[in-house]
């Protein structure tokens, strides 16, 4: 499990190694607490949304043999938890549900949600591994957005070629951020 957890947060991270989710790399990516808000929300939404996406693939579909129908669900399961999420932040959070704005809702076609159930699938994990990679790759996709917001924040005072521009800059940081986070493929966890 620990390495499953590692594996999905650092090693094939949804942003670095699958590049998927990274609009909010980009556009969020320059506020440290919105980036902080941002991976929690994702996060939360992520573990949810893989719980109730596995009890519907193999509770439901895979005996009736609709396997065909799992990205058309898995879509509405998303659409739904953050549709809740976004009731219950304005109700009960009214300062987070402001900070966010617009990215509230986008977190729906955050493609990186969707990318955690249909790889779980695609793995053929049970319940609890599907659990423990989507707070894995949940984690690992905040702590990028996170390094992006403290790294683009300290870069800003730089002098840095208007050529890049911010998503060159985002891009730039990326690129290097993979590469640091391949480098840690090869880690051996004892009892693996």
């Amino acid at each position: 499990m620990i390495e499953l957890f590692f594996r999905s947060a650092i090693s094939e991270n949804m942003a670095l190694y699958f590049f998927l989710g990274t609009c909010p790399l980009i556009s969020i990516s320059t506020d440290l607490r919105a980036a902080w808000q941002m991976g929690v929300t994702v996060t939360l939404v992520m573990i949810s949304t893989m719980a109730v996406n596995w009890v519907t693939f193999y509770k439901i579909l895979r005996p009736a043999g609709l396997e065909y129908l799992q990205l058309l669900f898995f879509i509405l399961t998303i659409a739904a938890v953050v549709q809740f999420l976004e009731i219950f932040l304005d109700r009960f959070f009214p300062l987070v549900y402001s900070s966010f704005g617009i990215f509230l809702p986008l977190i729906a076609v955050n493609c990186a949600i969707l990318g955690v159930s249909m790889f779980a699938v695609l793995k053929e994990l049970n319940f609890t591994e599907s659990v423990v990679f989507a707070s894995g790759a949940g984690m690992g996709w905040s702590l990028v957005l996170c390094m992006m917001a403290s790294l683009r924040r300290r870069v800003v005072r730089e002098a840095v070629p208007a050529e890049l521009g911010n998503v060159g800059l985002t891009m730039v940081i990326a690129a290097v951020a993979a590469m640091a986070f391949w480098g840690l493929t090869g880690l051996e966890f004892p009892g693996s």
